[in-house]
């Protein structure tokens, strides 16, 4: 593993009803909360430790596409309004490192096209820099760093809205027409070497798992402890880790 010590962050879900989103993960035993929107979107979260499942959609596309999250996601956005108007989808995932930078860095001499975005809300002492590849599938991960460090801003800031419920995000799929080709590009890129035999790179906090299909997408959140449902929110999975094969969709 690299010094920067990888570890699962956060998996966006766009949806195109924030509110009913978090409702439909309540009712499936994993409580989730909405927050106001702002800068023309609105998000919500289904929020476990310093990981989360971001619940997410745009509620003013001008407003937006002006702010600076919506200038960071330029290269996101057609996979974003495609899932959307599907009735949503999981996105992408993020991936914590210690210093983003020097991850940026390593990408770029390895040849990937990274665009670095540093995020300060005026007044906020929490702020928090990503690196997004330009030259990655739609599900592949981007990298954050915060400042201060993400279990500094959860005990001062996020504590009172910490309300796992009984079950646990073990990891989740991707489908897609090459898992093992996949897999091994995705351990390179992390520094985690893939599992080859299950397709799967044990990234802490949330492994990868990679199975056939069409989709080259995000298709299922892999729950664990108590009795986690089988179901659908939004146009996501959910399922028990033990009772999915990681090798099929």
């Amino acid at each position: 593993m690299h010094p920067e010590t990888p570890q699962f962050d956060h998996l966006l879900h766009c949806v195109p009803d924030v509110e009913s989103t978090t409702e439909a993960y309540a009712a499936a035993g994993l409580p989730a909360h909405a927050n106001p929107p702002h800068l023309g979107f609105r998000n919500g979260a289904w929020r476990l430790d310093a990981r989360y499942v971001e619940i997410l959609t745009v509620v003013d596309r001008a407003e937006f596409d002006a702010s600076p999250y919506g200038r960071a996601m330029t290269v996101w956005m057609p996979h974003v309004d495609a899932l959307l108007a599907a009735g949503g989808g999981a996105l992408n995932f993020a991936v914590h490192v210690t210093d983003v930078n020097a991850t940026t860095e390593r990408l770029r001499r390895a040849g990937h096209t990274v665009d670095l975005h540093v995020f300060a809300r005026e007044g906020s002492p929490v702020s928090f820099t990503e690196a997004v590849l330009r030259d990655a599938p739609a599900w592949a991960p981007f990298f954050v760093t915060y400042t201060p460090d993400r279990q500094v801003i959860l005990d001062r800031y996020s504590a009172g809205r910490v309300a796992r419920g009984p079950h646990d995000l073990a990891g989740f799929v991707v489908e897609t027409p090459e898992p093992a080709a996949s897999a091994v590009w995705l351990g390179e890129l992390l520094g985690i070497p893939a599992d080859r035999a299950r397709n799967v790179v044990p990234l802490p906090g949330g492994e990868v798992h990679f199975a056939p299909g069409p989709a080259d997408a995000i298709t299922t959140l892999l729950l664990a402890e108590g009795t986690p449902p089988s179901t659908s929110v939004a146009g996501l999975r959910l399922r028990p880790v033990h009772s999915v094969r990681p090798d099929t969709p």
